[in-house]
């Protein structure tokens, strides 16, 4: 079995000859390192379709800064026996990423909301910072959760009840990061001011689906701005994602329904950049390996779902000012060339991304059995 490991590597690696790795368990290694050629040439199809076809999605530029930091993290922490070759591809992937973010045409963006136009440009303006913050990948007791003994339909309606609309979820977002921009601003350390409202919304009671990620989003900003006196938000973004990983776990035992691969991959990217490994699984990585369009790029009709949940629009019969919304999400989320979908793409870049970062970190990955 060994041999035929080292056979592989030794194809993978373009023939060049390396020795033992004592920096790895050798057999992770050996197992590792093919896995992460194979993620490279995913995500070096993704990011070509996106630098030949620009997206109009402040979402997709928002994840790809977050990869970038990711990405350039894992590199300059490999150890000097990783295969030159390696790391090579994963620079390659690097400056291609920059050729993108370089040519972007930033005024051409499609915003879905003014307040929502608010939140991207302030995370694009705190991008460097957002983006350099690391938190080891670790494995706690977060496994123990089982899947939702209800069906999806049950657990569709359930949400349907507890989420806003992604209005709402965006105003809230907007009025924390206000706050907390005054608070830079006057150089004093109070606290992000929120509405009784917005307060629920960010930081109370029950949710599902979209509004438990947006949450886990305004907690992360939060904690960057240091805004929030009086919060644990290390303990919330902790309980956010046990919740998290019971919805992640029922949507692979529900089979993945129709336009919820776009919330399976944001649930496993926005936990997993937390620092919880228990979203790191090589079954999961296979799945988003294999949705990958022949083009590059990734899709997901997640309107159908979204709709179920009111994330869009409401129930009922939607004000001209909601179908305006709508239309302005599926404008920036579609891209040319039909089926592709730039948020569902820009989650798969992401979690990729933590993918590699996972295979290559020795201390935790390997040592709690990570990817397994």
């Amino acid at each position: 079995m060994c041999i035929k490991y080292i056979v592989l590597l030794t194809i993978l690696t373009a023939k060049v000859s390396y020795g033992i790795y004592p920096y790895f368990d050798t057999q992770d290694f050996i197992y590792n390192v093919p896995k992460v050629y194979r993620i490279s040439i995913t995500l070096d199809k993704l990011l070509e379709y996106y630098e030949k076809k620009p997206s109009k999605d402040p979402e997709w530029y928002i994840a790809l800064g977050m990869a970038r930091g990711q990405l350039e993290y894992t590199i300059n922490e490999l150890d000097k026996s990783v295969p030159g070759k390696l790391k090579e591809n994963l620079q390659n992937l690097t400056r291609r990423m920059d050729r993108i973010k370089n040519n972007t045409d930033f005024s051409s963006f499609v915003y879905r909301s003014k307040d929502y136009e608010y939140v991207a440009k302030a995370i694009f303006e705190n991008m460097d910072v957002l983006s350099s913050l690391m938190e080891p990948i670790s494995i706690g007791t977060m496994g123990t959760q089982k899947p939702y003994r209800f069906s999806f339909e049950q657990y569709v309606q359930e949400a349907k009840t507890k989420m806003p609309t992604r209005k709402a979820a965006d105003a809230c977002t907007m009025q924390l990061l206000i706050s907390a921009m005054e608070s830079q601003t006057t150089q004093t350390d109070g606290t992000c001011e929120l509405t009784p409202e917005c307060s629920a919304q960010i930081l109370k009671g029950s949710g599902l689906a979209f509004q438990q990620t947006s949450r886990i989003r305004a907690a992360a900003l939060a904690y960057l701005f240091d805004c929030l006196e009086g919060v644990d938000i290390a303990a919330h973004i902790y309980k956010l994602c046990i919740q998290v990983y019971k919805e992640t776990k029922s949507l692979e035992a529900w089979d993945l329904p129709p336009g919820t691969r776009t919330l399976f991959m944001q649930q496993m990217l926005y936990c997993s950049t937390q620092g919880y490994g228990e979203f790191i699984k090589p079954r999961w990585m296979n799945r988003i390996l294999a949705w990958q369009e022949p083009k590059g790029c990734y899709s997901d009709d997640r309107q159908p779902f979204m709709k179920l949940t009111g994330f869009v629009g409401l129930t009922s019969v939607p004000s001209q000012k909601e179908r305006e919304e709508e239309y302005r999400v599926k404008k920036a989320a579609s891209s040319e060339g039909g089926a592709c979908n730039s948020l569902t793409s820009a989650m798969a870049l992401g979690s990729l991304v933590i993918y590699i970062r996972a295979l290559l970190e020795t201390d935790q990955a390997f040592q709690y059995d990570v990817l397994t």
